[in-house]
């Protein structure tokens, strides 16, 4: 359903009044290995089709809105340790490392279109970034 903005790290672009929110558990091999807490501006809504929910990951879907460019997108990511909930859904150990990844998107008109909270299994986080 439709809810408010989320609480947000940073401010990226003109936050819109409502969201659609949805939370997928993604799977590999039959394993969890992502909870997923997704939030897309509501007025964008009617451009996806409800089957592209269920399969595409949120920048994917953000990416595809008819008409839509991003512009800007960031990303946060904080290692911390798995609670109840999130041990449960993952199917790991109370306080196993997991990964924070808060992601934004911004589209051509400076909307903050997409705000993405997910939770990673920290064994399946592998980070490649080019220094130089």
């Amino acid at each position: 359903g439709e809810v408010p903005p989320p609480p947000l790290e940073l401010k990226l672009g003109t936050v819109s009044k409502s969201y659609r929110y949805l939370r997928r558990r993604h799977w590999l091999d039959g394993h969890p290995y992502l909870l997923a807490d997704v939030y897309i501006d509501a007025h964008l809504r009617a451009r996806l089709a409800e089957a592209e929910f269920k399969v595409k990951t949120a920048m994917r879907l953000a990416a595809s809105i008819p008409r839509v460019k991003i512009v800007a997108a960031q990303q946060i990511l904080t290692v911390g340790s798995a609670d109840i909930e999130t041990a449960a859904q993952l199917n790991v150990q109370l306080n196993a490392p997991v990964c924070f990844v808060d992601r934004y998107g911004v589209d051509q008109r400076a909307r903050l279109i997409l705000v993405a909270k997910g939770i990673y299994r920290g064994d399946i986080i592998r980070m490649d970034i080019k220094l130089k």
